[in-house]
């Protein structure tokens, strides 16, 4: 794995990181702290609900249109908690309503399935109606209320139900404030987070890169030709020694050409090194065009030049070869641009799929052919 793919899994990684916080806290964490202060919420006012309740306890045996305590509603008109509270009724034990905040409903009968349990059982009941909704009377509510009922006991026998309706709205929009601030700022670090990891990965991404490319740059200039672009002789070995491995697991013939610049000592000492150097380039020009991109081409010394060719799977056409790079050096001659003309001196080694001949081998014998022909256009 190399550190650009480690660099990309590290900062997938860290972005799930950093998301999956926010993501925890508005689907788990945000909901049961609300879920928790909203119980704290309903027990605060079914407290203040058995509270009042309390005092509603008298000697009667139970609670009657003219025995509701006349002390009882002075003292909850004045009570610290009065404006909180946005109804209250007083039931009798048959479920009659014998004193209410909102008079039109004395004289009613609450005959709900609700009801009937909160009597039978004598069991408190708190509810949180959030605005809009409806309460257990069916009555749309315009503020957030806890909705509790509270049986009155006496003598554990049943004398009354109290009901109260305690707003909750300024807590709920304390909370929800509270909330949405928090997911303010919760946003704002998890895009600073973000923001930050984005950045260093960028950095050292391109620190990486900048590093490859460097060390690609060495690696290519260990291996090629600065003049010529063409591989040098550390770069043919051991390309060369590659495909040897290749074509013998694949049983496929290789050429290697050995080819010399003739005259370049002439040009250098007549003309100047800078148009020997345009000759050596020019004639690595047409090496390149004589043959595939996939056959590796080398300068490995001051005018030798090294060519493998691969993927043959018949015997290679020396002489169709040698006549293409006649046509390319003909045409380049033609232009007359230079005092100089280009002329190689061309040797061959084949080695067949079956041999055993290293690229030393190789390079001996197109060396000795080449030499020949050369010493042989002296004469």
């Amino acid at each position: 794995m190399n550190q650009v793919t480690l660099l990309r899994i590290i900062l997938v990684v860290s972005i799930m990181a950093i998301c999956a916080f926010p993501l925890y806290v508005v689907t788990v964490l945000s909901p049961s702290f609300t879920e928790l202060l909203t119980e704290d919420m309903k027990e605060d006012a079914l407290h203040l609900a058995l509270f009042f309740s309390t005092s509603l306890v008298s000697e009667s045996r139970a609670l009657t249109k003219g025995e509701v305590p006349k002390k009882f509603l002075s003292w909850f008109d004045s009570s610290d908690h009065r404006a909180r509270y946005e109804k209250l009724k007083i039931y009798s034990p048959d479920g009659e309503i014998i004193y209410s905040t909102e008079p039109a409903d004395i004289g009613q009968v609450n005959n709900k399935a609700y009801f009937h349990d909160i009597k039978t059982q004598s069991a408190v009941r708190a509810e949180v109606i959030p605005r809009s909704n409806m309460s257990l009377e069916n009555e749309v509510m315009s503020t957030d209320v806890v909705e509790t009922y509270v049986p009155i006991m006496k003598d554990d026998k049943l004398i009354g139900i109290f009901e109260i309706y305690y707003d909750i709205s300024e807590q709920r929009h304390r909370l929800s404030s509270f909330i949405y601030k928090s997911y303010g700022v919760l946003f704002a670090i998890t895009v600073g987070l973000l923001a930050a990891v984005i950045v260093t990965f960028l950095k050292a991404d391109k620190n990486v890169k900048e590093r490859d490319r460097a060390e690609e740059m060495l690696r290519l200039l260990s291996l090629t030709d600065e003049l010529t672009g063409l591989y040098n002789r550390r770069g043919f070995s051991t390309l060369s020694e590659q495909q040897f491995r290749i074509a013998h697991r694949d049983k496929k013939p290789l050429l290697l050409v050995a080819a010399d610049l003739d005259g370049l000592k002439g040009i250098n000492d007549t003309l100047g090194h800078a148009e020997g150097d345009i000759a050596l380039i020019e004639t690595a020009a047409i090496l390149r065009e004589c043959v595939r991109e996939s056959d590796i081409i080398a300068r490995i010394g001051g005018d030798e030049f090294a060519l493998l060719l691969t993927g043959g799977d018949q015997r290679f056409d020396t002489e169709k070869l040698l006549s293409r790079l006649e046509k390319l050096i003909e045409k380049h001659n033609r232009k007359g641009k230079h005092k100089w003309k280009i002329s190689l001196s061309i040797g061959f080694a084949s080695r067949s799929p079956d041999s055993e001949q290293s690229l030393d081998d190789l390079i001996r014998r197109a060396d000795t052919m080449m030499y020949e022909q050369k010493k042989s256009r002296q004469q």
